[in-house]
């Protein structure tokens, strides 16, 4: 079960991240606007994205976003399971600040999924299916656009710059810099092959969307792999 795991939650999950982020759009908040943006297709590679399909598409990116992060989240825990007092107190202390970090980092981009995605993917498909409907006026339409785009760069929920999306982005840097260097102190990998993990990190603390969220799990496979074959290697 446990190499189940390890090869779902370091593998199959940020290869299933790479391809959906690789049609997540960003930098959109300023121009055209996030409602503007959202509520329709845009089939050309604009906004770092090889594609964005629609508002449907942004609801079922974040469906699959959500558990597939939360599969990495277990897997950064299964790279540093075991690490205890035998290994020193350094490493001990630093894999359970690891775990921590860890748990903030899930907890925060669920919570950041869950009202920026899940949440405002829905919104708004609700609000043009009551514009078809004519329940909604052009006068009410114009309040309802005024309030999401308010919602999304509100400083504690928004989905730029809030306190949810910073903490979810830092948390994920902490938890690939602790992760690597619990391993570092335990001696169960070398400076080399963490610097994948580092770059995992820092990419995805700077944005989730493409093109570094792609570039993050990338790099997070390439890591993963690396402390496979040299833990295989070692046993050999």
């Amino acid at each position: 079960m446990r190499q189940v795991l390890w090869w779902l939650c370091l593998f199959v999950a940020p290869a299933v991240l790479i391809t959906v982020e690789l049609f997540h759009p960003s930098g959109f908040t300023n121009s055209p606007g996030m409602y503007q943006f959202l509520s329709q297709a845009d089939p050309h590679a604009n906004h770092s994205a090889l594609a964005y399909f629609g508002p449907h598409w942004w609801f079922v990116l974040h469906m699959i976003q959500t558990p597939m992060v939360a599969l990495v989240a277990v897997g950064l825990w299964l790279m540093i399971d075991g690490i205890g007092a035998r290994e020193g107190t350094a490493a001990m202390v630093t894999a359970w600040l690891a775990r921590a970090a860890i748990l903030v980092f899930a907890v925060y981009f669920t919570v950041l999924d869950g009202i920026g995605g899940i949440g405002l993917g829905r919104t708004i498909l609700v609000v043009q299916d009551l514009v078809a409907r004519g329940k909604l006026s052009p006068a009410q339409l114009e309040g309802v656009v005024l309030l999401l785009n308010t919602t999304w760069v509100d400083p504690l929920v928004g989905g730029v710059g809030s306190l949810v999306s910073e903490t979810a982005s830092w948390a994920a840097f902490a938890s690939a810099f602790l992760v690597a260097s619990a391993l570092l102190l335990s001696g169960r990998a070398g400076w080399l092959n963490m610097v994948p993990l580092l770059g995992f990190g820092w990419e995805l603390q700077t944005a989730h969307a493409s093109p570094h969220g792609p570039i993050a799990f990338a790099l997070l496979i390439v890591a993963s792999a690396w402390l496979w074959w040299a833990r295989r290697r070692a046993r050999a």
